[in-house]
């Protein structure tokens, strides 16, 4: 438990450095842009090799990939229904702000410190999550709110995932693990050496990014999301955990993924289906803040 509540706290203190950082102007918040193309295209990838490396290819991963496509699309379902009252733009609001987890820069860093075992059943779950993400989940926006924003039908869904690299990895190290090809420990060492510093560039990005601007009537707007979201989160991560029959750690996977912030993605289709970009980005700040502490507190809990 010691551990967790460090490593929690590590994580803490690397975004509030970054955000300081900012406040006087050593860095930019644009700075981040760099910071995210290096995780995305560097860090991110070679901490997906290492934890995917020789894995062995179960049903259970299929599952977790099935559970991401249902898990989103279940909550967006949900998010539409409880606005479903509200004019079009608000019910995008709530349908996008609860579907779509931030995994490739917050879950993964998160768990790579404490349980690199994990990262194959979450990056499973993520491969589910990214076809909502990249498509599905705009495609339904659309459906329940009558709009036509979204010119995706799922063939170019499909082909817009290979753009990006934490999936085209994933599917590589996926189909490696089927033929049973394992990479040598001299090859693993290379990606160890970029992964080592994913956990701290994603958080330092986080603070990058950090933003408490807001006026009160998008307060709160922001604290009716983020409780529906978490509110949702919390009975989810229940149900995976008292109720799925599957391993410990494949059920512990899923209580983080459950309370895992709002996705990149889910942000900037929020932004695109006219909400203000100041809401957008004050609620995936908060987002963020509020995933680590419940994660936190589930893995004391846990463990």
């Amino acid at each position: 438990m010691l551990i967790v509540l460090l490593q929690s706290l590590q994580f803490l203190l690397v975004i509030m450095v970054a955000y300081l950082f900012k406040k006087i102007r050593i860095f930019k918040a644009t700075d981040g842009i760099v910071l995210q193309k290096i995780i995305l295209n560097l860090t991110l990838p070679a901490t997906i090799v290492v934890g995917f490396n020789a894995v062995t290819v179960e049903p259970i991963l299929f599952i977790m990939i099935s559970l991401g496509l249902v898990s989103n699309l279940g909550l967006v379902l949900i998010g539409g229904y409880v606005w479903r009252k509200k004019d079009a733009p608000n019910q995008s609001l709530m349908m996008f702000s609860q579907a779509g987890y931030n995994i490739g820069n917050f879950t993964i860093p998160f768990v790579q410190g404490f349980f690199p075992a994990a990262i194959p059943y979450i990056g499973s779950f993520d491969m589910g999550n990214a076809l909502m993400i990249f498509g599905g989940t705009p495609m339904v926006v659309d459906k329940m709110t009558q709009q036509r924003r979204s010119n995706n039908h799922l063939f170019r869904t499909f082909l817009n995932l290979f753009r990006s690299p934490s999936f085209t990895t994933y599917i590589i190290m996926f189909s490696l693990a089927l033929v049973g090809i394992v990479l040598p420990e001299n090859v693993l060492s290379i990606f160890r050496l970029f992964s080592s510093g994913n956990a701290f560039l994603a958080m330092f990005m986080v603070g990058l990014y950090l933003d408490i601007r807001i006026d009160a009537n998008a307060l709160k707007k922001v604290l009716v999301l983020l409780f529906t979201r978490y509110a949702l989160g919390i009975g989810l991560a229940l149900v995976f955990y008292f109720f799925l029959p599957l391993p410990d750690i494949v059920r512990m996977s899923l209580v983080l993924l459950a309370l895992a912030p709002i996705g990149t993605v889910a942000t900037i289709n929020i932004i695109a289906y006219e909400s203000e970009r100041s809401l957008a980005s004050f609620l995936a700040s908060a987002s963020i803040m509020v995933s680590l502490v419940l994660m936190t507190l589930a893995l004391v809990f846990i463990l």
